[in-house]
């Protein structure tokens, strides 16, 4: 848990070198499942919404989930294009009103109830992003498809009169180019991703416009519409983060990331989640280093990872209390428990650390290294400490190829191994 200012010439070499890793994850990949799509991408805004507030009728059968319930809506801007990247991650499948899994089929329930789930957001379906230039209270720019309108006409909307516009129609034909990442929304693409070209265009200020969104229809009867506002804050990032990865450190996982230039970073928060579409869960916090231009490197130890897989990512907080999130990193944990032990680096030049099992006090071992013939061609009798989760080795030489460690413990001459390479 500490910060290493490098030096200025290895930092500017490194910065040219790792500059690329860092941006490796780049703008979001759109496969139709927002909040994965944007999760891997550093620097991107999200804004929740009350999930399952939107009224559905008695006869609704239990368990519905209408495709108006918007849950998070995800924003990236891509300063390099000035493209803005928009992901809105609804309950169910964006469209499907009476959440019977296909947009385009109105169910029973709701013909009876004089309600119609159209087609290709046809009729009165409409979905709209309105921006707020000046944030004087009128939208100035909307982008969606009006109610009125099919999905094939979603697109971006200019409207400067003193008057908001209403969801049914917009009175000003489309400018620019909006691209959805899909016009036909199922199980496999259920959420609502797009992108639009040269924002700036239209919205003046990325760095404090309010906004608001709609989606919804009143042809479906008794089922209700779904809202959200909040101000986007697309500034220019608090921080550059050319580089970030995990290792594994015997028991423990070891997060490593650098930053190129950081302004007013107050902390940041090391988040760990066991899936990468579940709640991350902050594990540690990493002061900042405020305002600097010199490479900072950071490190983080994560004392107890789960088996499987472990998931990273960093919420950096500046002295204002603004927030960024930085891509997702992984790795796998093993385990050290039972008969197996850990070799890390693996593999190695020769000198390594083998991961201890739980040794809950003070023991004498025996460590032997083995060739792939059988033979032993290294032996140590060492004490290890009870608390003590790794031991240094140093091979003295020995020759590239595939060998096996093997550790007793003479306490109670329980027995562990492992296979590592010589490179």
């Amino acid at each position: 848990m500490k910060k290493v200012n490098l030096p200025f010439i290895i930092t500017f070499i490194l910065g040219l070198l790792v500059h690329t890793v860092g941006n490796s994850q780049g703008t979001p990949t759109f496969t139709g499942n927002a909040s994965s799509d944007f999760i891997n991408t550093g620097g991107y805004l999200h804004f929740n919404d009350f999930v399952y507030d939107v009224g559905l009728p008695p006869a609704a059968p239990a368990g519905t989930v209408t495709g108006w319930d918007m849950q998070t809506a995800f924003f990236y801007y891509d300063p390099d294009t000035d493209n803005l990247y928009v992901g809105v991650d609804f309950a169910g499948i964006f469209g499907d009103a009476d959440g019977n899994g296909d947009p385009s089929t109105t169910s029973t329930w709701l013909s009876s109830l004089q309600g119609v789930d159209h087609p290709n957001l046809e009729d009165t379906e409409g979905f709209i992003l309105a921006f707020d230039n000046g944030n004087d209270g009128t939208n100035d720019v909307y982008i969606g498809v009006a109610r009125m309108d099919a999905v094939t006409d979603f697109g971006i909307y200019v409207y400067t009169s003193d008057e908001n516009v209403s969801p049914e129609l917009f009175p000003v034909t489309s400018t620019g180019a909006t691209m959805l990442h899909t016009y036909n929304h199922n199980a496999i693409n259920p959420d609502l991703e797009f992108m639009v070209e040269d924002i700036s265009n239209y919205v003046d200020d990325l760095c404090g416009v309010d906004f608001s969104i709609f989606a919804g229809s009143y042809e479906d009867g008794p089922i209700g519409e779904d809202q959200m506002e909040g101000k986007l804050e697309l500034c220019l990032l608090p921080i550059e983060l050319v580089s970030m990865r995990v290792n594994g450190k015997g028991r423990s996982m070891e997060l490593e990331w650098i930053t190129s230039t950081e302004k007013n970073n107050d902390y940041f928060e090391v988040q760990h989640a066991t899936d990468i579409n579940s709640t991350f869960k902050t594990i540690g916090t990493v002061q900042g280093g405020g305002t600097t231009l010199t490479q900072t490197g950071y490190t983080f130890v994560h004392e107890n990872p789960v088996r499987g897989n472990n998931y990273y990512r960093l919420r950096q907080v500046d002295f204002a209390g603004k927030e960024w999130h930085s891509w997702v990193v992984n790795e796998t944990y093993a385990g050290v428990d039972g008969t197996v032990i850990d070799v890390y680096p693996n593999p190695n030049e020769g000198q390594f650390m083998i991961g201890l099992p739980t040794v809950s006090t003070d023991t004498d071992a025996l460590i032997r290294l083995i060739d792939t013939r059988g033979a032993t061609v290294m032996e140590l009798n060492t004490s290890l400490s009870g608390g003590q989760t790794s031991y240094p080795i140093d091979t003295y030489g020995l020759p590239k190829g595939v060998y096996h460690v093997s550790l007793t413990l003479m306490d109670n001459s329980e027995m562990y191994h492992k296979s590592f390479m010589i490179r």
